[in-house]
């Protein structure tokens, strides 16, 4: 992007509200939400930039100290939760019986990195710190994220490395952006993919260009000493979205510096398949499924 041409942070918020105003998501009826039966408690949880929104999602009747799911939306770092969010929430808890904790984080311009992560790493932290407030297995605390929110999954992992605060029992991240500094138009097209300029901006939207080489905004520059004792991780890409070969080239890097990865690419899916309900969405929802399972059995 021409630096001489490149917006102002008060011209990116009025052009970020426009794109939310343009970009709309699925729409999803009450009988559908209804179909998921679930609590679904708001909460406020202190963070060091004030407070957090966040939504407690559980199965009627569910147990006591069971294991959590963090989960983070997408929306390329400037979309806020949405009910497509909720349901995949939901959906999650009926199947596995986890608590799940849906975080509304911040998002750019607004809030410019690292500020949706640092927020998000501060939710993970208090949930481990107060689990019997929430009801849950501190031990058993597992992080997802889909788009944006699984970049921010993966940054989450390398802080919580860096402080030794904890370690997440596993982490999953969908179609995640990986590599903020290199240029959208020069990533491989694949079908439905983001358009690149709207790609471009939402990076721009989301982190200085001089930043976005940092390891916490593009992962897939992080040294192999910050990729040591990561998680299990289970990385899912769309094979019709132009972040497929990043995520997938980060779980490499991850794989070889010691970790235990899986990768599933649905070759004919695209980005956002999972939450928007787009073809493939079930067959990946019964994955995380069964890595979540095979976490908590692996750890009795």
């Amino acid at each position: 992007m021409d630096m001489s041409l490149r917006p102002t942070r008060e011209e990116m918020i009025k052009m970020a509200v426009e794109t939310r105003k343009q970009v709309t998501s699925a729409v999803v009826s009450r009988e559908e939400m209804e179909r998921y039966p679930a609590r679904v408690a708001p909460m406020r949880i202190p963070v060091r930039a004030g407070d957090s929104q966040a939504f407690l999602v559980s199965a009627q009747g569910g147990e006591e100290q069971v294991p959590l799911v963090i989960n983070l939306h997408g929306g390329g770092f400037i979309k806020q939760r949405t009910e497509n969010d909720e349901l995949f929430c939901r959906k999650l808890a009926l199947a596995t019986g986890c608590k799940i904790l849906d975080v509304d984080y911040r998002v750019a311009p607004e809030h410019p990195f690292p500020a949706g992560l640092n927020e998000c790493y501060d939710v993970a932290v208090w949930a481990w710190k107060n689990g019997e407030q929430l009801g849950i297995d501190r031990e058993k605390i597992i992080l997802c994220g889909h788009s944006a929110g699984g970049n921010f999954v993966v940054g989450i992992s390398m802080l919580l490395h860096e402080s030794g605060i904890f370690k997440p029992l596993g982490i999953i991240s969908e179609y995640p952006p990986l590599d903020l500094s290199a240029d959208p138009a020069q990533k491989e097209q694949r079908g439905r993919s983001i358009p690149a300029e709207r790609a471009r901006l939402y990076n721009l939207y989301y982190c200085e260009e001089e930043l976005q080489k940092h390891p916490l905004a593009s992962p897939v520059m992080a040294g192999e000493e910050q990729l040591k004792d990561f998680p299990r991780a289970l990385f899912i890409t769309a094979g019709e979205d132009s972040l497929c070969n990043e995520a997938e080239a980060f779980a490499l890097k991850a794989a070889r510096a010691g970790n235990e990865v899986t990768v599933k690419r649905f070759e004919k899916a695209g980005h956002g398949f999972t939450i928007y309900r787009m073809p493939g969405h079930e067959e990946a929802l019964k994955l995380i499924e069964r890595f979540i399972q095979h976490l908590l059995i692996d750890c009795k």
